[in-house]
């Protein structure tokens, strides 16, 4: 991977996290404001676990410099996605065992930090194909 490539990566990262932390913190306040602030905070929560795995595998996936090679690249990946995983659900189990945390708000919140993913990705993926289109232009 060329220097580059790894700044377009992490640029496509933070937009990625960004964009879940904005979301998140949108469900969280309209929780907060519409079933008070156990809801909100459960939302907060279950925003906070969605976009700090995402960080996590981000940080996994980006924390090598210019010249890796596609073997430890490849291995980053595969164990950021794990920790990922295995953060996700250990989170996701303690807060739903805590009596402070109404699981519904906590779930949507958790749920809607995908659709921030999507939404950033699918924005940064048309401005990179459209860089690399008109590259090959």
């Amino acid at each position: 991977m060329s220097n580059v490539d790894i700044q377009i990566g992490r640029r496509q990262a933070f937009a990625v996290v960004l964009g879940q932390v904005v979301l998140g913190a949108v469900i969280s306040i309209a929780c907060l404001l519409g079933w008070g602030p156990r809801a909100g905070g459960s939302a907060l929560a279950g925003a906070a676990i969605g976009t700090v795995a995402t960080a996590l595998m981000a940080f996994a996936m980006l924390r090598h410099g210019e010249g890796a090679g596609l073997g430890r690249v490849t291995l980053s990946f595969f164990s950021g996605w794990l920790v990922k995983v295995g953060f996700t659900i250990a989170a996701l189990v303690v807060a739903l065992r805590s009596p402070k945390v109404d699981a519904v708000p906590l779930i949507a919140a958790y749920a809607a930090t995908f659709v921030g993913y999507w939404i950033a990705a699918a924005r940064v993926g048309g401005r990179t194909t459209k860089r690399t289109v008109g590259m090959a232009d």
